[in-house]
């Protein structure tokens, strides 16, 4: 069973009390469960209960980690060698001035909500039938999953930091597919995500101007994004330019550039875990308060994402952005939020001349030149031609290769209402991102027949 809060506690303590050292460590145990489905057929549940503990230990400036299922003092009291061991064939971390020591209040958002605690196997799957009924009368199927979990979340140091909290989350995830045509729709949530909405989306995206399919030259185009398809865009930007690591190194196009205006006025990217409508959690797994972080303000860069070591090491404000004790990426932002503008997504619709609406991006490569972000990725599950502000037909999955610097720099419009989309790494937050209106997006061909 899913261990509660005492039960985590003593099992810190046992283990900081192992550790002989400076030490810190999370324990995080869930139960969760997820209902896979195909041909509007459920056709895999599975629930599991799990728990971990990380332990890191600081030994003459070095850090060491080690973690463990078992939690008997024996075995802790081998992963706190393990972990001596690996600190003493690592290097002394730069200016770090030790663990957190706390002192701070931590703010009590609400995290966990009775109607995931309370939803049954059965209950998902009544709702995922009546949304296969539906669609069948529409000659629409659907594959997909609907998730739920509860989790306890509890960290603690020897410097008398001990924080804990319980989380509810659930995600829906829904393809409908008609012919050769598909949509899609995802959600995340601390309260239960309706899943029977989320098919209703994906249907109108699948079935939208089905008898009207166009085709296009690459070139640049206006393009309007849904929040799934910024979502995978933010993905890989957590990973090259907003970690500590990728600051320190010099491969974000942060490096050298706080304080200077890189993205458009319009453009403000924050770390924010303490907004009640995202996914709220009150603290990093070093016991830090959330609290909210522009990364991007106005787009002026502000900060990258640093946990302690990092903050020391780069002589910053600490952004209470570590959500693995030490990981490789040295912070990084898990609740990722994009401010949004005053219009609907029919405006800028309307505002459109000759453009491109993009439901999700697939097959994502971020790697390609990190200092400006260029990427090159597909189009999937729902791409439209806009012409003279109405939806004039269906596309094909199309190909773009684009710089995400210059095309945050080129944002039209945004919508006033945000989506909260997940990440499969991601067990804490997501991105937060309304409908963007972006100029001059480069589609540079269509993506290979031969491809899914």
């Amino acid at each position: 069973m899913m261990r509660c809060h005492e039960d985590a506690l003593v099992t810190l303590r046992a283990a900081l009390e192992a550790a002989g050292t400076e030490a810190d460590a999370v324990f995080v145990s869930t139960d969760q469960n997820i209902s896979r489905f195909a041909n509007s057929n459920l056709h895999q549940n599975m629930s599991e209960v799990s728990a971990e503990l990380t332990l890191r230990v600081i030994l003459n400036g070095a850090m060491g980690v080690a973690s463990t299922t078992v939690f008997d003092r024996d075995e802790l009291a081998r992963i706190a060698e393990l972990a001596r061991e690996a600190a003493r064939h690592s290097g002394p971390m730069r200016n770090f001035s030790g663990l957190y020591r706390g002192g701070e209040d931590v703010p009590r958002p609400r995290t966990c909500h009775e109607d995931v605690m309370r939803v049954t196997a059965a209950d998902k799957a009544r709702a995922l039938k009546a949304m296969f009924d539906r669609g069948r009368e529409r000659g629409v199927h659907y594959a997909g999953s609907f998730a739920t979990s509860i989790s306890s979340i509890a960290c603690a140091n020897t410097n008398g930091v001990e924080r804990h909290e319980g989380i509810s989350h659930s995600e829906g995830i829904v393809i409908a597919i008609k012919g050769s045509e598909s949509g899609y729709a995802t959600a995340i949530s601390r309260n239960l995500v309706d899943i029977g909405a989320l098919g209703e989306e994906a249907t109108f995206k699948a079935t939208l101007s089905e008898e009207h399919i166009e085709d296009i030259e690459p070139g640049p185009f206006d393009v309007i994004l849904e929040p799934p398809a910024t979502a995978e865009v933010i993905e890989w930007l957590n990973m090259i330019a907003f970690t500590g690591q990728s600051y320190d190194d010099g491969s974000s196009f942060l490096a050298g550039n706080i304080g200077k205006p890189l993205l458009g006025a319009n453009c403000t990217i924050t770390d924010d875990a303490l907004d009640e409508s995202f996914m709220p959690f009150p603290f990093d797994l070093e016991g830090l308060p959330k609290r909210h972080v522009p990364l991007i303000e106005d787009g002026i860069a502000r900060t990258p994402a640093v946990d302690k070591a990092y903050a020391d090491r780069l002589g910053i404000a600490p952004t209470a952005t570590a959500w693995s004790l030490g990981g490789a990426d040295h912070g990084v932002s898990l609740h990722t939020a994009i401010a949004g503008g005053t219009a609907t997504r029919e405006q800028l619709i309307a505002s459109t001349k000759l453009g491109i609406w993009v439901t999700r991006f697939n097959y994502v490569n971020g790697l390609l030149e990190p200092k400006s972000a260029l990427m090159t990725g597909t189009t999937r599950d729902g791409t439209f031609l806009i012409r003279d502000g109405r939806v004039a037909a269906r596309l094909p999955n199309l190909r773009w290769t684009q710089s995400i610097v210059e095309a945050y720099g080129n944002i039209e419009g945004l919508t006033s209402e945000r989506r909260a989309v997940g990440a499969w790494f991601n067990a804490f937050g997501g991105t937060l991102a309304p409908i963007m209106k972006i100029r001059g997006w480069h589609f540079t061909g269509k993506q290979d027949s031969s491809s899914p």
